[in-house]
């Protein structure tokens, strides 16, 4: 096998699956997409995330922006760790050699550099990857605009 990346969450053979519905992939689309914008929605609630990626950092210093950075990110940790649980998918140590048995999963696994043959493979650990341990999101309310991330905020002065 020649150098192949294969893209997080993409199994081999994946092209051989059964088609879904044009109704059913639609209707999964837009769940997802709500999805999606609900957990943008935590990560602004709980960490402005949104507010500082958007803002336009050139006219504050080094010092402002690492400032900010650092609660942005404490929060934004925080917000993950509450929610998501987050774990490694491997649990070596990076910058360690790995075995990738027969088998692996290639949604958990991607595998760059020069591929031979058949697994078991041996190679370097680059990153551990992240999953989600224990997913424990607030749920969401039909009755707002599952677009909106943040809402504007007005104060009414008088």
């Amino acid at each position: 096998m020649s150098k192949k990346c294969l893209p997080a969450g993409e199994a081999v053979g994946a092209e051989d699956a059964a088609p879904e519905s044009e109704e059913s992939a639609s209707a999964q689309q837009v769940l997802l997409e709500g999805e999606a914008v609900h957990t943008l929605a935590l990560l602004q609630r709980e960490a402005r995330l949104i507010d500082f990626l958007q803002e336009d950092l050139s006219p504050y210093s080094n010092e402002q922006v690492g400032a900010a950075a650092r609660k942005v990110h404490d929060d934004a940790k925080s917000a993950l760790k509450k929610y998501f649980n987050l774990e490694p998918v491997l649990s070596g140590e990076e910058n360690t050699q790995v075995k990738l048995e027969a088998g692996f999963d290639t949604s958990k696994i991607r595998v760059s550099g020069r591929l031979a043959g058949e697994p078991p493979f041996q190679g370097m650990l680059l990153h551990r990857g992240w999953k989600a341990g224990k997913i424990t999101l607030p749920t969401r309310t039909d009755a707002v605009d599952p677009t909106v991330i943040c809402p504007a905020e007005v104060e009414i002065q008088g």
